[in-house]
């Protein structure tokens, strides 16, 4: 819409206030950003896309909310862009409903500081920008908590379906055991057993550890003196045993540190599920540890489809997944990224991802050799 559209019937921008607004659209969005970036932690990380999410459209709204001759009396009349903004919140970044709230209120400053530098708003005009951001954070508020309260809906439905699958084996096993007390199969019924409660027991401990991060605490460590490959040999071998020989270690030196061992191995374990699940059936999944600088990595590489520079951002949000996972009926919580992340950053480092349609996609977990000296500093709220 251009801004000649701006005022019913085609009749111009009008004057006032809202040629001011259209005029300095740019101008309030920056100033507006740097403000959030500054005042709202969860904000900082945030790519410029996916941080002003709906703000352009909003503002186009309230100029026509202002202007003299058009129907719209404030900027959420007759429009779900409010509603959408706080369901986007949700879905795409790590803001809380806190957050949501003020951003409306830098939204409003900004505003009046703007448009009031050369002449006060009348009366009219400041009464309507008030009921709209008001309305604004009604309704974007109101989705925020519906859109997550569905996604916990989800959370638990899938939590029910893929717990029950092995505790089911679980329990059928501990059958035949009962039945069959003395039979040659009773260790390897033991074994499933084991192996059940161990995957139930992953499923739990990535889901806690998720609500940790996000909560903004820090995932619990019990650092060790050991080498980084015996972690990492040891998710692979699990790894094995559940999908097959497509595994290739590459671990060409001993990484000795200071490491969690049971974060890190189930940190292993998510990735090289993933890759499973999105990575072609035909090639190897390649899992490589190697060390620099006092720093070790982890790096889990499948080909197969690539996921979209757009869709980076997101990966590591809890209960997100991508619409290729949706699209496709993979099973999950869309936890399992956020258990890395919370293991790499526990260690005081960081996961990242690299994917290419023509390279495939690596995910790499650096972390310092020794982490002992992270451990004294604060978490951060997200």
């Amino acid at each position: 819409m251009s801004d000649e559209s701006v005022s019913a019937g085609g009749e111009g921008v009008g004057s006032g206030a809202c040629a001011r607004l259209l005029a300095n659209r740019e101008r309030i969005i920056a100033l507006w950003a740097e403000r959030m970036r500054k005042e709202v932690p969860a904000a900082a990380g945030e790519s410029h896309p996916l941080l002003i999410d709906t703000m352009p459209a909003l503002l186009r709204q309230l100029a026509e909310a202002i202007a003299p001759r058009h129907p719209r009396r404030t900027a959420t009349e007759g429009s779900t862009i409010a509603e959408e903004h706080g369901g986007e919140r949700v879905r795409m970044t790590r803001f809380r409903l806190e957050d949501l709230i003020t951003e409306y209120k830098l939204l409003r400053e900004t505003l009046f500081a703007v448009l009031e530098e050369q002449e006060p708003l009348t009366e009219v005009e400041r009464n309507t920008l008030n009921a709209s951001v008001d309305q604004s954070i009604a309704k974007a508020c109101t989705a925020y908590v519906l859109v997550e309260e569905g996604l916990r809906e989800r959370l638990l439905a899938t939590l029910a379906h893929d717990l029950r699958g092995p505790l089911s084996a679980a329990k059928v096993n501990a059958g035949l055991i009962q039945r069959k007390p003395a039979g040659e199969q009773v260790p390897q019924w033991a074994a499933r057993i084991t192996e059940s409660i161990d995957r139930a027991d992953r499923l739990v401990q990535n889901l806690l550890d998720a609500m940790r991060v996000q909560a903004g605490g820090r995932v619990p460590l019990t650092l060790e003196a050991c080498d980084l490959r015996d972690i990492v040999r040891q998710a692979v071998e699990n790894q094995q045993a559940e999908h097959g020989a497509r595994f290739v270690l590459v671990a060409p030196e001993p990484v000795r540190g200071y490491f969690a061992q049971d974060p890190l191995r189930r940190a292993v374990e998510n990735l090289a599920g993933n890759a499973v699940k999105y990575g072609t059936t035909s090639r190897p999944i390649t899992i490589t540890v190697r060390q620099t600088h006092e720093r070790a990595f982890i790096l889990v590489h499948n080909h197969g489809g690539h996921i979209p520079a757009e869709q980076q951002p997101t990966l590591f949000q809890a209960y997100h997944r991508l619409p290729a996972a949706e699209a496709g009926g993979a099973q999950g919580w869309g936890l399992g990224l956020v258990q890395v992340r919370g293991a790499a950053e526990a260690h005081g480092g960081s996961i990242s991802v690299d994917s290419l349609p023509e390279r495939g996609t690596s995910f790499t977990i650096d972390i310092p050799k020794d982490s002992r000296p992270f451990q004294q500093r604060p978490a951060l709220a997200r």
